[in-house]
């Protein structure tokens, strides 16, 4: 029919679209953004010499599912860069969030065109914090729920083939889209007929003994089930602070005004939609009815989670974003002339917040960044950096931007850089015996955020460069020397 063809094509035309921000600048204002890139220097060129990681760093990628981006980024970099690599897996969610929502709405039996309303969704608060991998979980997830609503109505051995490598592919990206998922499958299960359990749990055959691996055998299983289950540990935030930092959780990016006007004008569309399909026949099928169980499972966990624990940060808050993605599905398109009103409206509301973060990207390189890559020319290759960030805020975005562009420095040219996730129990990489950096182990959590408690002594004589930006380094004589400075950022070698 030309009107699905027609819909189809909206829906792929503004999905790619929704990749724009992800190529516009070379530096994006995503927090930890360089912290990928040099891991995916790492592994892709752990045995070329010219970047001398071998010589300080061993690779652990037994011990963590957090593994799926760094890999493929790795792949891809092998090719191309570690920034092209960022960039098509930074498309891969903006577009593939879309495209897998899409398949999902349609699966469920509603109106395809649903899908456009996460797009004004998309740059949201754990996307400007470079919480990568967990995004690109979630496009995973909504494209392995969809197989799981067709695997369940038509099964098929392809489709169950296909849900088990969604699901492993899932696990291997981020766990909390993966539980997710689990509860979706869980609800989707066909109760009434239990000949077809068994069916149904055959697609989980090649996850779940690396699942009960992980999670009763290693450290990141551990914490992560502290996170998940202990819900009397961490900071927890009041019920209603809760409710009122609601929208900040999912939206707030950009310090001026324009992204909430944006949220506001896709709120309205939604409501349009469902005031305009009031009326009109349910399109209630098994599909959506058990699909609610996962934006139910989003609110709860955004209330009854800690916001920390341990190393892990930002725990409860990505729930929000979560629950405003997944429920998409639930709302309504109101069919013939309406339904085309609605669609236009949120035509217009995805393209203008694809601009606003265009424009937001380019002020920040234009306006903020400063002469950054001078800042890189400064240093010789392969050499050890310290990335001291005294001014990491931007006035443009809210989060503390810079706060690891030191990293930057080893996913072009090789060494170590501190910063680093090197060590920690969910990092794919791990400095060798006898390589730590002073005091001799792991980062100790938030030492990036403090560079003004970095003793002397675990810089000097170690690093060959401190790199850093904005006031505060005042290095003893003898010690260190400037030999490179713009108005932001300063290089010092070490005498």
């Amino acid at each position: 029919m030309p009107s699905a063809v027609s819909r189809r094509a909206l829906c792929y035309g503004l999905a790619a679209i929704a990749s724009v921000p992800a190529w516009v600048v070379r530096y994006a204002p995503l927090q930890d953004l360089p912290l990928h890139a040099s891991t995916i220097r790492i592994l892709a060129s752990f045995r070329d010499s010219a970047y001398g990681f071998a010589d300080n760093y061993v690779l652990t990628l037994g011990r963590t599912q957090y593994l799926l981006y760094h890999v493929a980024g790795a792949l891809l970099a092998r090719i191309w860069s570690p920034h092209v690599a960022n960039g098509l897996l930074i498309s891969t969610y903006l577009s593939g969030t879309v495209l897998a929502l899409q398949w999902l709405v349609r699966e469920i039996g509603e109106d395809e065109r649903l899908c456009l309303l996460v797009v004004p969704l998309l740059v949201n608060v754990p996307f400007i914090l470079g919480l990568l991998p967990f995004l690109l979980g979630v496009t995973i997830m909504f494209a392995a729920v969809a197989a799981t609503v067709r695997y369940v109505r038509a099964p098929s051995p392809a489709l169950g083939a296909l849900v088990a490598a969604l699901t492993l592919a899932l696990f291997y990206s981020h766990v909390v889209p993966f539980l997710l998922f689990g509860v979706a499958y869980v609800a989707l299960l066909p109760w009434r007929h239990p000949k077809a359990w068994l069916r149904m749990l055959i697609p989980w055959a090649p996850a779940a003994p690396v699942v009960l691996w992980w999670a009763g055998f290693t450290t990141a299983g551990r914490v992560t089930r502290g996170v998940l289950f202990d819900l009397t540990g961490g900071s927890h935030k009041a019920f209603l602070a809760s409710v009122t930092d609601f929208y900040r959780q999912v939206g707030d990016v950009f310090t001026d005004t324009s992204d909430r006007r944006i949220f506001v004008a896709a709120a309205l569309v939604a409501a349009a939609a469902a005031a305009l399909w009031a009326g009109e026949r349910p399109r209630t099928t098994s599909g959506n009815r058990a699909y609610a169980a996962l934006p139910v499972a989003c609110i709860v966990c955004y209330f009854a989670l800690a916001e920390g624990h341990d190393y892990v940060f930002f725990v409860a808050q990505r729930f929000a974003v979560l629950f405003a993605m997944t429920a998409i599905p639930l709302l309504r398109m109101p069919s013939g002339w309406r339904g085309h009103a609605v669609a236009f409206a949120v035509t217009i509301v995805a393209l203008t917040a694809v601009v606003n973060t265009t424009r937001h990207f380019q002020r920040f390189e234009a306006e903020e960044l400063g002469d950054f890559e001078g800042a890189l020319r400064a240093m010789t290759p392969a050499r050890r950096v310290c990335a001291l960030v005294y001014d990491p805020s931007s006035r443009i975005v809210r989060n503390a931007a810079f706060l690891h562009f030191g990293s930057y420095y080893q996913s072009e040219k090789g060494g170590v850089v501190m910063f680093s996730y090197a060590g920690y129990p969910h990092w794919p990489v791990d400095f060798a015996a006898g390589r730590y950096p002073p005091p001799g182990r792991p980062a100790r959590p938030r030492w990036e955020w403090m560079p003004e408690r970095v003793a002397m002594t675990d810089i000097y004589p170690y690093y060959d460069y401190v790199l850093t930006r904005g006031p505060g380094f005042a290095p003893p004589p003898g010690t260190y020397r400037e030999v490179w400075h713009d108005d932001r950022w300063a290089v010092w070698t070490r005498v």
